[in-house]
């Protein structure tokens, strides 16, 4: 009976030994590695440049009547800076990722050239700018997105001709705005710097319709006057920005 009591406890000690060096060689447990996903909605802001052009073609004038083929007035180079504020939504599926994003900026894009044989000088100034834009783009490395977008813009701009020193019996100067639709294209780079954060770069262009405004020019002509006249504009922007990403901002990768 000794004998057999001795041989249990030896059997059940070399057990309790062999399951613990097991244990021991057990790697230790390492947590999934975590991979960044650009899907959830975002808001941000950000800042730039604006360049391009006004064309201004004088069409009509009223006492008088259509001109044919329209009159140009002016070509105005037009720069400046922007600020604003952009919000959106991203899916991703595999390398691809969609989304939508609307911005809107305060700007001071303006410019200034003689007209009118040199008789006067116009000036066109853009003092806001709206975008809707669709996004598609693809995951470079593990956090950088390259995109491209494209959609519909807003911009509007103030419209003055000045006279110096006065013309006819009136003096100063005269001036209209428009609110111009038109399309954009644009291409960046977005890169994920923080569980939440990314910093962005950006280039668009931008080109509106042709849109025709009335300017009074009854001060100029000492009579009631209409000039009506036809303002196109182009525009380039570059732009820097960052952008906060609602909602988990890492998906497991298993």
């Amino acid at each position: 009976m000794k004998v057999h009591l001795a041989a249990a406890a030896i059997l059940l000690a070399s057990t309790s030994m062999g399951f613990a060096a097991d244990m021991a060689m057990k790697a230790p447990y390492v947590a999934p590695a975590a991979v960044w996903n650009w899907t959830g909605f975002y808001i941000g802001g950000h800042v730039g440049a604006g360049w391009g052009t006004t064309e201004s073609t004088l069409t009509a004038v009223s006492p008088g009547g259509a001109i044919p083929g329209g009159f140009p007035i002016a070509q105005n180079s037009r720069s400046g800076f922007l600020g604003g504020g952009q919000a959106g939504y991203n899916f991703q599926s595999g390398w691809a990722v969609f989304g939508v994003q609307g911005d809107i900026a305060g700007m001071d894009v303006k410019g200034t050239t003689p007209c009118l044989g040199g008789a006067a000088s116009c000036t066109a100034k853009s003092d806001w700018l709206a975008t809707v834009t669709g996004r598609i783009g693809g995951v470079v490395g593990d956090r950088t997105l390259v995109y491209v977008k494209g959609g519909a813009a807003w911009m509007h701009t103030d419209h003055s001709l000045s006279v110096p020193g006065g013309f006819g019996p009136g003096a100063g100067s005269v001036g209209t705005s428009t609110t111009a639709l038109g399309w954009v294209l644009g291409l960046g780079a977005e890169y994920a710097f923080d569980h939440n954060w990314s910093a962005f770069i950006e280039y668009d262009y931008i080109d509106f319709e042709k849109k025709n405004a009335a300017l009074d020019f009854s001060p100029f002509a000492g009579v009631p006057a209409t000039a009506n006249v036809d303002f196109k504009n182009k525009l380039s922007i570059a732009k820097v920005g960052l952008n906060y990403k609602f909602g988990g901002p890492v998906v497991a990768r298993y």
